[in-house]
């Protein structure tokens, strides 16, 4: 075997331009000269060196398993590696933690066949994975279950995540349970898809201070909010199953974050919503989500540029769709702290939907039992107990003196859709001005979509 020898070589503080030619071809020949010398290694063996393959797929069966030996893996060298996990259950005593990774796979046999139990996790965050300042993260092919209390998976600061068939999931519906299942925060080129997510105490699948999202194919039920998309932008939510949650999918900016102070650009499309009226299990006051009285299927706020199109509403007792404004989420909101949040809704549009019900549960017990559902009863109460498929708050709030109008959204469906407006301005001294009350009341202030 023969190494070759390299010898840099630096010229002096005497060297002169009018020497270049001269010096640089004479520099040229010692270096063409010692490029070509070579000497024998130091091995009595003179054989050619096999330099081994790197090893990019670690395999791992559930019969075997060795926890510490997995996070071995994940510290020494995880960069490029696929950590590949036979069928059964994988159980973890901590959180499996991601950090400064690049191009990282773990993957299971399938949603079904797969499973990390966290059971007996000692992890004082309760996270089943925990990833963060990585990037070109795929997880696919398992099911985390039995968090204790926090997260499935939090992915934050990461540059290219795709999740494709993660389950995550509480059996047992409990405030103990984790706020959210996916919650991929602060990142880019995020995908989520042909996902399950079931028992979040806030939502079984977040994205929020995400930028270019796609939330497609996924099946939620048994949240609070089954989907949450929160100060995104460029956000597309279409395939997606939403059954049997408090309220199907929530649309909105929330004030006081960093990376992305207002969402837009969000597209809610060829979705179905099925009997979101489930009674609320997260524990009062703890969240917005708390908050929530059941029975909608989308649930939209302080939001601009949400097109809302060729889904399917289904048994949703209380709307299809309610749209309101963020005094409604945060009643001491003050419009002035921040002049970069966008507070009130702007550019809806809706159309093109689909709407039914009256086979579903009218969850008044559940509606009663948290701080907004009084509010939405007696509008309901005052219409006839006629309950719409689009609800609408008509925004016309005044805070300092001053009007913070929002615009109505665009609605163009069916003449049969009942749309319910009123004011809430007054809410607070049980009074709620009803503007309109079906499609063909309704009209707004001169806005117009563009497509």
């Amino acid at each position: 075997m023969f190494i070759l020898i390299y010898i840099e070589i630096k010229l002096d503080e005497s060297f002169k331009p009018k020497d270049v030619n001269m010096k640089v071809s004479k520099l040229l020949q010692l270096f063409l000269i010692l490029s070509i010398i070579i000497i024998p290694s130091c091995e009595e063996n003179d054989e050619e060196l096999v330099v081994p393959e790197e090893v990019t797929l670690i395999s791992f069966e559930a019969a075997s398993f060795s926890e510490d030996e997995f996070i071995i893996y994940l510290t020494e060298d995880p960069n490029g590696k696929t950590f590949s996990f036979g069928p059964g259950t994988f159980s973890f005593t901590n959180t499996i933690p991601l950090a400064d990774i690049d191009n990282l796979t773990i993957k299971g046999s399938g949603i079904n066949d797969t499973y990390f139990d966290f059971s007996n996790s000692t992890s004082t965050t309760g996270e089943g994975i925990a990833a963060v300042d990585c990037s070109n993260l795929l997880f696919c092919g398992f099911t985390i279950q039995n968090t204790n209390g926090g997260n499935g998976i939090t992915a934050r600061n990461i540059t290219g995540l795709r999740f494709d068939g993660v389950g995550i999931v509480w059996p047992e519906i409990s405030s103990d349970n984790g706020a959210y299942g996916i919650y991929p925060v602060e990142s880019d080129d995020v995908i989520v898809e042909n996902c399950y997510a079931q028992g979040g105490v806030d939502a079984g699948i977040y994205s929020g201070q995400n930028q270019r999202v796609i939330m497609r194919n996924n099946v939620m039920t048994l949240n609070v909010f089954g989907m949450e998309a929160e100060n995104n932008i460029d956000v597309e939510i279409y395939g997606n199953e939403f059954t049997r949650n408090t309220v199907g999918l929530l649309v909105y900016d929330n004030a006081g974050v960093s990376r992305i102070k207002s969402g837009s650009n969000c597209k809610v499309y060829n979705n179905t919503f099925t009997n979101n009226n489930e009674t609320n299990f997260a524990e009062l006051g703890s969240s917005l989500a708390a908050d929530v009285p059941p029975g909608f299927g989308i649930l939209y706020a302080a939001t601009s540029a949400l097109e809302i199109t060729s889904n399917t509403f289904v048994d949703n007792e209380c709307g299809g769709i309610i749209g309101v404004a963020y005094f409604l989420v945060d009643f001491n909101f003050d419009p002035n702290a921040d002049s970069t949040f966008t507070f009130l809704n702007e550019d809806v549009y809706i159309h093109g939907n689909s709407f039914s019900s009256g086979g579903g549960v009218y969850n008044v017990p559940g509606i009663l039992d948290r701080p907004a559902g009084p509010l939405v009863w007696y509008t309901y109460a005052l219409n006839g107990n006629v309950r719409p498929d689009i609800f609408l708050d008509q925004q016309d709030y005044t805070a300092a003196g001053a009007p913070y109008a929002g615009n109505r959204p665009v609605i163009e469906e069916s003449s049969d859709v009942i749309v319910l407006e009123a004011n809430f301005v007054e809410a607070a001294n049980s009074v709620v001005h009803i503007t309109s009350t079906s499609l063909d009341d309704f009209s707004g202030p001169g806005m117009s979509h563009v497509e």
